[in-house]
């Protein structure tokens, strides 16, 4: 039995052919296989899925767009109450944010400790995932992330030459966020929301970090209703970049972390090192741990779904999936 399958993502940021061999060189005992489309990564998928002696664990070399492509497929190939086998992510993308959770190193370390992988059960991280539009993610957001990823993705198409190289790093990202989002918002201000809680319970947590149940709080409850700068939701701490925009999505394994941050741009702006470190208490920062909400905003808003944005939305509902899945633990195997 090959104990890896790993897909390359194509059209990640470093998807290219190069790359493909370079990882089929250094693996020659792994099923790697380059795919273009998600009709021809179901193909092979569900060869390897239906074959007498399927990989252990099915590895995705790319950013998160990639990691939550191989979930989805994943969820469309398998039976539905199916379990997902075990999953990796190489970081080969922009903001890398389930790889980075995992502490997964650069491309040639990933592929030197898979190929030295131990016999034993390989060790990992259990995450939730959550639904929404259709689809399954590990972290969706409204508001200004989304409009970011759209005004940082611009740039990035924009750059020539050398400013290409710094509008990819950190750096670019933030010099979107600063000088596309941030006039933006200061001209069109700030949505209301009206958050819904579609769970049994809720829980939230306090300000010396201890999670409490919140009593007389059902389904139907309303959480929030007021002005919102950018909300979400998340089963992941991170954005990508090491940016922990969710630092407790991982403290309740059973609910996902649901944020809603109030502050105008100014304001936000100065909150910027609080924001990235996962600051806790911070004004205008709440936190809930349900199942389901939904949320309705008084105009149309940017959404992003798993860093990929996904268009404007006046209504957008989050579920957490009934099935969890296991991630390769790169600072325990290595």
């Amino acid at each position: 039995m090959r104990r890896f399958a790993l897909l390359v993502n194509a059209n990640a940021k470093r998807g290219g052919r190069r790359i493909a061999a370079q990882i089929a060189r250094a693996l020659p005992n792994v099923e790697v296989r380059r795919t273009r489309s998600e009709a021809e990564a179901i193909d092979w998928l569900r060869s390897l899925v239906g074959s007498a002696s399927p990989p252990e664990c099915f590895i995705a070399a790319g950013g998160d767009g990639t990691a939550m492509g191989l979930v989805n497929c994943l969820a469309k190939v398998l039976p539905q109450a199916a379990p997902f086998p075990v999953m990796g992510v190489i970081p080969l993308g922009t903001g890398n944010a389930w790889a980075n959770s995992v502490g997964a190193p650069k491309l040639a370390r990933c592929l030197e400790i898979i190929r030295d992988a131990p016999a034993s059960p390989l060790p990992t991280r259990s995450f939730g995932l959550l639904e929404t539009n259709g689809m399954l993610a590990h972290f969706a957001g409204a508001g200004w992330d989304a409009q970011i990823i759209n005004d940082y993705k611009d740039q990035l198409a924009a750059a020539k030459g050398p400013p290409k190289l710094f509008a990819k790093t950190v750096y670019g990202y933030l010099s979107a966020m600063l000088l596309r989002t941030a006039p933006k918002t200061l001209v069109f201000g700030r949505a209301n929301v009206i958050i819904e809680n579609l769970g049994d319970e809720v829980w939230t947590i306090t300000s010396d970090r201890k999670l409490v149940k919140m009593h007389g709080v059902g389904y139907g409850a309303v959480l929030y209703d007021g002005p919102v700068s950018v909300t979400g939701a998340a089963t992941c701490p991170e954005y990508g970049y090491h940016f922990k925009a969710f630092p407790w999505a991982e403290r309740f394994l059973g609910m996902m972390n649901v944020r809603v941050y109030d502050r105008k741009t100014l304001g936000a702006i100065r909150d910027i090192p609080k924001l990235w470190r996962g600051h806790h208490p911070m004004r205008g920062m709440t936190d809930w741990f349900t199942k389901g909400v939904r949320m309705t905003f008084s105009r149309p808003v940017p959404l992003e779904i798993g860093g990929d944005a996904v268009g404007m939305h006046r209504s957008v509902e989050y579920h957490l999936a009934k099935r969890t899945i296991d991630i390769l633990d790169w600072q325990r195997l290595r």
